[in-house]
């Protein structure tokens, strides 16, 4: 038997195709003291500025997800409630013009650095489609070292899957993975309730969740998160991208054609 062990390590910008966009003026001001360079405010300043200007034009929608999370140590066993905040921004920046700085004094003291700009801001076109949906479960949310790991999934209607595996401490360009489909497990058209790996790809392979070694001591648990895409069509995609990437290739599929399930979940060293 061949084993997939997949150790769940799991905004360059992109044209999105279709997509309507709007120039927007936005400016932001940070504010720093001495431990911040007036480069690095500056940067935040811009970076805030796009986030606002995406805002603008897109919206933003707040989902939360609730994990608690115990260890025990001898008799006793310690609890703790971790709640996951996710910020759905369904918009892409394809261009900035008339981009101006000023750093100058500021509050309290402190010194301040003002961004003005115009954004290009483009949305997918469409509106999402209410009954094109899909339930995701994990067999566990907290998983120690070297655990199985299985998704199940629920769609209203056909679809083609795909499962990203995003690590947040992972370098910028690889912190999404495409885990499913894989080498041995390529079916993922999805008529109904099933699961990954499908009953196929069980013969094949497994996945398990592993502790990641870049993580050192003494941090013993670390947040990772699964993206789970279902679409109308069966689309192709590359192996690694940076979320700047990602997002952008997400931003290309119509609105009504796709739906994206985000999932939280621990991984724990063992000791």
């Amino acid at each position: 038997m061949n084993y997939l062990f997949i150790t769940i390590f799991f905004i360059s910008t992109l044209f999105a195709f279709g997509a309507n966009a709007d120039w927007v003026k936005v400016e932001y001001t940070f504010n720093f003291g001495p431990d911040v360079s007036e480069n690095e405010a500056c940067r935040k300043a811009e970076g805030r500025a796009k986030i606002k200007a995406l805002k603008s034009v897109s919206g933003e929608k707040i989902s939360s997800e609730d994990n608690m999370v115990c260890s025990e140590m001898k008799d006793e066993a310690e609890c703790s409630m971790n709640r996951y905040t996710w910020s759905n921004i369904d918009g892409l920046i394809t261009g900035t013009r008339k981009k101006e700085k000023n750093v100058g004094p500021g509050i309290k003291g402190q010194e301040q650095c003002k961004v003005t700009m115009e954004v290009n801001v483009s949305v997918a076109e469409g509106n999402p489609d209410p009954s094109f949906d899909l339930g995701v479960k994990l067999n566990q949310t907290t998983f120690p070292d070297g655990e199985p790991l299985k998704i199940n999934l629920h769609p209203t209607q056909p679809m083609h899957i795909t499962v990203f595996q995003y690590l947040p401490y992972m370098a910028m360009n690889k912190q999404v993975t495409r885990i499913f489909p894989n080498l041995f497990d390529n079916d993922h058209f999805f008529q109904k309730v099933g699961s990954i790996p499908t009953q196929e790809g069980e013969k094949q392979y497994a996945m398990s969740v592993g502790f990641p070694e870049k993580v050192k001591k003494p941090k013993d648990l670390v947040d990772e998160y699964l993206m789970v895409l279902g679409t109308r069509k069966a689309i192709s995609f590359r192996d690694e991208y940076s979320l700047e990437e990602f997002n952008a290739r997400l931003s290309e599929i119509p609105r009504h054609d796709r739906r994206v399930v985000k999932k939280a979940y621990n991984v724990v060293r063992l000791k």
